[in-house]
Protein backbone atom coordinates (compact mmCIF):
# COMPACT_ATOMS: atom_id res chain seq x y z
CA UNK A 1 0.00 0.00 0.00
CA UNK A 2 1.27 2.98 -0.38
CA UNK A 3 2.84 5.79 1.41
CA UNK A 4 -0.14 8.35 1.34
CA UNK A 5 -2.68 5.65 1.33
CA UNK A 6 -1.22 5.01 5.25
CA UNK A 7 -0.89 8.54 6.82
CA UNK A 8 -4.44 8.80 8.09
CA UNK A 9 -3.79 5.45 9.74
CA UNK A 10 -0.48 6.02 11.15
CA UNK A 11 -1.40 9.19 12.72
CA UNK A 12 -3.65 6.67 15.38
CA UNK A 13 -1.16 3.77 15.51
CA UNK A 14 -0.05 5.08 18.47
CA UNK A 15 -3.72 5.88 20.10
CA UNK A 16 -4.95 2.66 19.46
CA UNK A 17 -1.96 1.01 20.79
CA UNK A 18 -3.16 2.75 24.14
CA UNK A 19 -6.47 1.76 23.66
CA UNK A 20 -7.02 5.87 23.12
CA UNK A 21 -9.48 5.73 20.21
CA UNK A 22 -13.30 5.14 19.84
CA UNK A 23 -15.22 2.08 18.21
CA UNK A 24 -15.63 3.62 14.93
CA UNK A 25 -11.80 4.51 14.70
CA UNK A 26 -10.87 1.12 15.78
CA UNK A 27 -13.21 -0.43 13.13
CA UNK A 28 -11.34 1.44 10.31
CA UNK A 29 -8.21 1.02 11.83
CA UNK A 30 -8.03 -2.73 11.89
CA UNK A 31 -9.41 -3.04 8.68
CA UNK A 32 -6.76 -0.73 7.10
CA UNK A 33 -4.49 -3.44 9.12
CA UNK A 34 -5.71 -6.75 7.49
CA UNK A 35 -3.65 -5.40 4.43
CA UNK A 36 -1.18 -3.38 5.08
CA UNK A 37 2.27 -4.93 6.53
CA UNK A 38 3.41 -1.53 7.29
CA UNK A 39 1.32 -0.33 9.49
CA UNK A 40 1.39 -3.80 11.20
CA UNK A 41 4.55 -3.80 11.84
CA UNK A 42 4.71 0.05 13.17
CA UNK A 43 2.12 -0.66 15.23
CA UNK A 44 4.03 -4.01 17.06
CA UNK A 45 6.86 -1.37 17.94
CA UNK A 46 4.31 0.94 19.72
CA UNK A 47 2.66 -1.83 21.50
CA UNK A 48 5.78 -3.02 22.66
CA UNK A 49 6.86 0.22 23.78
CA UNK A 50 3.31 1.01 26.01
CA UNK A 51 3.96 -2.63 27.21
CA UNK A 52 7.17 -1.51 28.52
CA UNK A 53 5.93 2.22 29.94
CA UNK A 54 3.43 -0.08 31.58
CA UNK A 55 5.75 -2.52 33.40
CA UNK A 56 8.13 0.11 34.55
CA UNK A 57 5.92 0.54 37.64
CA UNK A 58 4.96 -1.71 40.03
CA UNK A 59 1.39 -2.36 40.24
CA UNK A 60 -0.53 -1.61 43.27
CA UNK A 61 -3.88 -2.43 44.17
CA UNK A 62 -5.39 -0.12 46.52
CA UNK A 63 -7.72 -1.74 49.53
CA UNK A 64 -10.92 -3.35 49.45
CA UNK A 65 -12.64 -1.28 51.64
CA UNK A 66 -11.26 1.98 49.96
CA UNK A 67 -12.39 0.76 46.49
CA UNK A 68 -16.07 0.05 47.90
CA UNK A 69 -16.29 3.38 49.62
CA UNK A 70 -15.41 5.68 46.63
CA UNK A 71 -17.35 3.42 44.38
CA UNK A 72 -20.53 4.17 46.56
CA UNK A 73 -20.07 7.56 46.59
CA UNK A 74 -19.77 8.18 42.75
CA UNK A 75 -23.44 8.51 41.35
CA UNK A 76 -24.56 7.05 37.51
CA UNK A 77 -24.35 10.46 36.32
CA UNK A 78 -20.72 10.85 36.97
CA UNK A 79 -19.97 7.72 34.80
CA UNK A 80 -19.80 10.12 31.21
CA UNK A 81 -17.04 12.78 33.41
CA UNK A 82 -15.36 9.07 34.59
CA UNK A 83 -15.04 8.35 30.58
CA UNK A 84 -14.09 11.55 29.40
CA UNK A 85 -10.86 11.63 32.36
CA UNK A 86 -9.72 8.01 31.16
CA UNK A 87 -9.45 9.14 27.41
CA UNK A 88 -7.79 12.58 28.44
CA UNK A 89 -5.46 10.15 30.30
CA UNK A 90 -4.76 7.70 27.41
CA UNK A 91 -4.02 10.44 25.04
CA UNK A 92 -1.90 12.41 27.34
CA UNK A 93 -0.09 8.49 27.79
CA UNK A 94 0.48 8.78 23.94
CA UNK A 95 2.24 12.22 23.98
CA UNK A 96 4.40 10.85 26.80
CA UNK A 97 5.22 8.11 24.31
CA UNK A 98 6.10 10.25 21.64
CA UNK A 99 8.33 12.46 23.96
CA UNK A 100 10.32 9.29 24.70
CA UNK A 101 10.84 8.61 21.45
CA UNK A 102 11.78 12.28 20.43
CA UNK A 103 14.24 12.12 23.35
CA UNK A 104 15.58 8.81 22.20
CA UNK A 105 16.14 9.63 18.59
CA UNK A 106 17.93 13.10 19.63
CA UNK A 107 20.17 11.22 21.92
CA UNK A 108 21.05 9.17 19.06
CA UNK A 109 22.28 11.82 17.12
CA UNK A 110 24.04 13.33 19.26
CA UNK A 111 26.08 10.18 19.57
CA UNK A 112 26.83 9.80 15.78
CA UNK A 113 27.71 13.21 15.95
CA UNK A 114 30.23 13.09 18.56
CA UNK A 115 31.50 9.70 17.00
CA UNK A 116 31.55 11.50 13.44
CA UNK A 117 34.28 14.06 15.19
CA UNK A 118 36.11 11.53 16.98
CA UNK A 119 36.69 9.61 13.50
CA UNK A 120 37.44 12.73 11.68
CA UNK A 121 39.94 13.54 14.61
CA UNK A 122 41.62 10.70 14.67
CA UNK A 123 41.99 10.69 10.44
CA UNK A 124 43.50 14.32 10.78
CA UNK A 125 46.19 12.67 13.55
CA UNK A 126 46.95 10.17 11.59
CA UNK A 127 47.69 11.92 7.77
CA UNK A 128 49.64 13.73 9.66
CA UNK A 129 51.98 11.54 11.61
CA UNK A 130 52.20 9.42 8.04
CA UNK A 131 53.30 12.86 6.69
CA UNK A 132 55.93 13.43 9.14
CA UNK A 133 57.31 9.74 8.38
CA UNK A 134 57.59 10.64 4.91
CA UNK A 135 59.65 13.73 5.12
CA UNK A 136 61.51 12.26 8.01
CA UNK A 137 62.31 10.15 5.94
CA UNK A 138 63.67 12.04 2.42
CA UNK A 139 67.51 13.03 3.25
CA UNK A 140 68.21 16.75 4.04
CA UNK A 141 65.34 16.83 6.28
CA UNK A 142 65.57 19.84 8.85
CA UNK A 143 64.23 20.15 12.58
CA UNK A 144 64.20 23.05 13.94
CA UNK A 145 63.09 24.21 17.66
CA UNK A 146 59.18 26.19 17.91
CA UNK A 147 59.66 28.36 20.68
CA UNK A 148 56.19 29.72 21.61
CA UNK A 149 54.35 32.93 24.29
CA UNK A 150 52.47 30.73 25.62
CA UNK A 151 53.71 29.01 28.81
CA UNK A 152 55.11 25.29 29.16
CA UNK A 153 54.21 24.96 24.99
CA UNK A 154 56.99 24.21 22.75
CA UNK A 155 57.43 22.18 19.68
CA UNK A 156 59.56 21.44 16.39
CA UNK A 157 59.24 22.08 12.61
CA UNK A 158 60.05 19.18 10.16
CA UNK A 159 60.91 20.34 6.50
CA UNK A 160 62.46 19.56 3.40
CA UNK A 161 62.64 23.05 1.40
CA UNK A 162 62.09 20.91 -1.84
CA UNK A 163 58.50 19.69 -0.36
CA UNK A 164 55.59 21.86 -0.01
CA UNK A 165 54.17 20.01 3.42
CA UNK A 166 55.75 20.35 6.54
CA UNK A 167 54.82 18.99 9.97
CA UNK A 168 54.60 20.87 13.84
CA UNK A 169 54.86 18.93 16.53
CA UNK A 170 53.83 20.92 19.73
CA UNK A 171 53.40 20.10 23.31
CA UNK A 172 51.11 21.18 26.16
CA UNK A 173 49.55 23.53 23.25
CA UNK A 174 46.12 25.33 25.26
CA UNK A 175 42.72 24.23 24.36
CA UNK A 176 40.82 26.89 22.54
CA UNK A 177 37.22 28.03 23.22
CA UNK A 178 34.80 26.60 20.76
CA UNK A 179 34.44 29.83 18.79
CA UNK A 180 38.15 29.48 17.88
CA UNK A 181 40.77 27.60 16.09
CA UNK A 182 44.58 27.81 15.62
CA UNK A 183 45.87 28.70 11.84
CA UNK A 184 48.92 28.27 10.35
CA UNK A 185 50.46 30.89 7.71
CA UNK A 186 53.53 30.78 5.28
CA UNK A 187 55.74 34.09 5.12
CA UNK A 188 57.51 35.23 2.53
CA UNK A 189 60.32 37.53 2.24
CA UNK A 190 58.31 40.64 1.61
CA UNK A 191 55.95 39.46 4.95
CA UNK A 192 52.99 38.38 2.77
CA UNK A 193 51.43 35.97 4.93
CA UNK A 194 49.34 33.29 3.03
CA UNK A 195 47.19 30.29 4.96
CA UNK A 196 48.32 27.00 5.45
CA UNK A 197 46.29 25.02 7.41
CA UNK A 198 43.63 25.08 10.92
CA UNK A 199 44.18 22.98 13.23
CA UNK A 200 42.93 22.60 17.38
CA UNK A 201 45.20 21.42 19.72
CA UNK A 202 44.82 17.40 21.00
CA UNK A 203 42.49 16.02 23.70
CA UNK A 204 43.73 12.68 23.31
CA UNK A 205 47.82 13.11 24.45
CA UNK A 206 50.10 16.07 25.49
CA UNK A 207 51.14 16.88 21.86
CA UNK A 208 49.71 18.03 18.70
CA UNK A 209 50.57 17.35 15.47
CA UNK A 210 49.33 19.62 12.47
CA UNK A 211 50.13 19.50 8.86
CA UNK A 212 51.38 22.69 6.75
CA UNK A 213 49.94 22.65 3.38
CA UNK A 214 51.88 24.75 0.67
CA UNK A 215 51.74 25.33 -3.16
CA UNK A 216 54.97 25.92 -3.32
CA UNK A 217 58.30 24.23 -1.75
CA UNK A 218 58.51 25.26 1.99
CA UNK A 219 62.13 26.61 0.59
CA UNK A 220 60.51 29.28 -0.89
CA UNK A 221 59.45 30.98 2.53
CA UNK A 222 60.80 32.47 5.31
CA UNK A 223 58.85 31.36 7.98
CA UNK A 224 56.23 29.65 9.58
CA UNK A 225 53.69 31.51 12.08
CA UNK A 226 50.71 30.59 14.12
CA UNK A 227 47.93 32.63 15.05
CA UNK A 228 44.62 32.19 16.66
CA UNK A 229 41.28 32.57 14.63
CA UNK A 230 37.49 33.05 14.84
CA UNK A 231 36.58 29.06 14.03
CA UNK A 232 36.66 28.61 10.12
CA UNK A 233 39.97 31.17 9.69
CA UNK A 234 40.71 34.28 8.38
CA UNK A 235 41.53 35.72 5.33
CA UNK A 236 44.14 36.92 7.06
CA UNK A 237 45.91 37.26 10.99
CA UNK A 238 43.76 39.34 13.16
CA UNK A 239 45.71 38.39 16.36
CA UNK A 240 49.24 38.50 16.67
CA UNK A 241 50.86 35.37 16.88
CA UNK A 242 52.15 32.99 19.15
CA UNK A 243 54.61 31.09 17.07
CA UNK A 244 57.02 32.26 14.22
CA UNK A 245 59.80 30.28 13.25
CA UNK A 246 62.01 31.28 10.77
CA UNK A 247 63.35 28.16 8.09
Amino acid sequence: MSRENCLPYQENLIAYSLGALDAEEIAALESHLKTCTDCQTELLDYQQIAAGLVLAVPRRLPPSSLRQKLAGRLPSAQKRTSSLFALSFKQFAAGAVLAVLLGLNIFSALQIQNLNKQQKALAERLSAEQKTIAILSQPGTQILSVNTDLTDTRGSILFHKDMATAVLILWNLPELEASQTYQIWLIDSNGEKISSGLFLSSTESDYTTASVQSAFPIGQFAAVGITVEPSGGSQQPTSSPIVVVEL
